[in-house]
């Protein structure tokens, strides 16, 4: 789900890095089980949509694969007209698309990326380049002897003074801006070990 004005443009990113966009108010309303994007949308045979987001043309969102690497781009790049979508995130064999995280304020909000160990690191969104399209640079370090096993499960921005939710089951647990402190490291490094019994994410939030 994501948070959007009719009037915007929604767009959707599918298991090969393609993105797909449309107008909010033309998808249907209300109750039901929608339609299916494939009929206004043309993927390749074989492909699933993956993640959505929303915005103006100038949002930045970070853009990330499940093999921790992403760049910052407008929202404007993630929308077109071609029903065949437009190559937007390149993949790795085996990665897949991390729902995007919007960015607040480039020059003071955090990167947040989390990966299937309870590995957890926080970075400025500033040393992330900000590109069109692409693989984009690391964001989190990922031993290549365990990227058959370990991956990244969810990629947030956190905003200066906001509030980064790590989500594990049915339990949630903050953690402030300054608490995020001891998690802040150089982009592409391991990050820290979450605490015993949150080392199992299965999102993030920010709030």
């Amino acid at each position: 789900a994501v948070r959007a004005r009719s009037t915007q443009q929604v767009a959707f990113l599918d298991s090969t890095g393609r993105s797909y966009s449309t107008v909010v108010h033309t998808l249907p309303s209300a109750r039901g089980n929608g339609e299916p994007l494939t009929g206004r949308f043309s993927p390749a045979a074989g492909a699933s949509f993956q993640a959505i987001a929303s915005g103006e043309d100038a949002t930045r969102f970070v853009l990330a694969s499940t093999h921790g690497y992403g760049f910052v781009t407008q929202f404007v790049n993630l929308t077109g007209r071609q029903k065949a979508g437009k190559a937007l995130l390149s993949l790795t064999p085996g990665a897949k698309v991390v729902a995007p995280a919007q960015v607040t304020d480039a020059q003071s909000d955090r990167v947040v990326a989390v990966t299937t160990a309870g590995h957890l690191l926080a970075f400025p969104v500033k040393d992330l380049p900000e590109l069109d399209k692409g693989k984009g640079n690391k964001l989190i370090d990922i031993p290549k002897a365990k990227l058959g096993t370990e991956r990244v499960v969810a990629v947030a921005v956190v905003p200066q003074g906001g509030k980064l939710v790590v989500k594990s089951g049915s339990r949630s647990m903050t953690l402030s801006f300054k608490e995020l402190d001891e998690y802040v490291g150089a982009r592409a490094t391991r990050g820290g070990l979450l605490p015993r019994g949150w080392q199992k994410v299965d999102g993030l939030g920010v709030e």
